[in-house]
């Protein structure tokens, strides 16, 4: 059975760029329901020099991007259906979950996730959605985790030394050793350690 992912990750580019290693190494095909600005989200494709296909979908106006109305939530469900179109399987990356919760509201941001996570699994695909922590209440974020069958946590902590990170694994996943990882970043890369990936990936097929 296709499993789905939330990562919810402390403010920053690390969140966006982590569930990009982990969607890319599950699947060449890429939809991307964005709301980071347009050049993280390129910066983010040349950091893993990916060589795959994209189809990126924002409420932002940027050259080579599909735009979409994230006050329309018939209008956002459209824009997925449409960029996935031309691929048999995909991974779907959504990082505006926080702006569908802030305008819509739970009730509504909830069905809308449980309508999109059923289209893909449809068409044998995976989501993978980010919730930025501190965007919206804890009470929303706990339900918004329910529909998720694999949980991850990104946090980070400011110390004397530069910004610690730390990936935690609150979905138990089969075999793996640990379910607290230190994560380190080089430019927009997050390198994600290799036991974890790959168990992942084993997970999510």
């Amino acid at each position: 059975m296709t499993a789905d992912v939330l990562l919810i990750a402390d403010p920053g580019f690390e969140g966006s760029s982590l569930l990009f290693n982990i969607a890319s190494s599950y699947s060449s095909n890429i939809v991307w329901i964005a709301a980071e600005p347009p050049p993280v989200i390129e910066s983010i494709f040349s950091a893993y020099n990916f060589k795959g296909n994209t189809n990126v979908v924002t409420p932002k106006q940027w050259k080579g991007y599909d735009f979409v109305n994230i006050m329309n939530l018939n209008e956002v469900s459209i824009a997925i259906s449409k960029a996935g179109e031309d691929f048999r399987e995909f991974a779907l990356i959504i990082t505006l979950i926080p702006e569908l919760l802030l305008i819509h509201g739970l009730e509504k941001t909830y069905l809308f996730v449980l309508n999109t996570l059923w289209k893909i699994h449809n068409q044998g695909g995976t989501t993978f959605a980010l919730l930025t922590r501190g965007a919206q209440n804890q009470r929303d974020e706990i339900m918004m985790e329910r529909p998720f069958s694999c949980v991850l946590r990104l946090n980070k902590t400011l110390t004397s030394s530069g910004w610690d990170r730390r990936l935690i694994v609150e979905t138990p996943i089969s075999n793996l050793n640990q379910e607290i990882y230190e994560i380190q970043t080089e430019g927009f890369r997050v390198e994600l350690p290799e036991e974890l990936k790959e168990k992942l990936v084993q997970v999510l097929r």
